[in-house]
C-alpha cells in the first residue's frame, strides 16, 4: 500500500512553449504504468513514463528520453537521502 502513496514530481519547461511547470503523480505509475502530463501553457502532452509499452514496444521512461538526447537530468534528495 505504501507504494501507492508515493509521489513523484517532475520540473520541466515545455519544449513547445516554453513553459516552466511541475507535476506530481505517483511514484506506482512512473514505476508500472505510464504518466503522461499536459503542459499548463499550450496544452501538449508529454511522455513521462511508458512501462506498459503504448508507445514503444520497450519500456521507456523521461530519464532514457532525455539521456539519448544527451540532455541533462538533475535529481533531488530529500533531508534523508532519498532520490526525488
Amino acid at each position: 500500500m505504501k507504494g501507492d502513496l508515493e509521489r513523484m514530481l517532475i520540473a520541466f519547461t515545455c519544449t513547445v512553449c516554453n513553459t516552466r511547470s511541475a507535476r506530481t503523480f505517483s511514484k506506482k505509475s512512473y514505476e508500472e504504468g505510464v504518466v503522461i502530463v499536459t503542459c499548463p501553457g499550450c496544452k501538449n502532452h508529454h511522455l513521462i513514463a511508458d512501462r506498459l509499452g503504448w508507445f514503444d514496444d520497450a519500456s521507456v521512461d523521461i530519464t532514457t528520453i532525455m539521456q539519448e538526447k544527451g540532455e541533462e537530468v538533475v535529481y533531488i534528495r530529500d533531508a534523508d537521502g532519498v532520490c526525488e
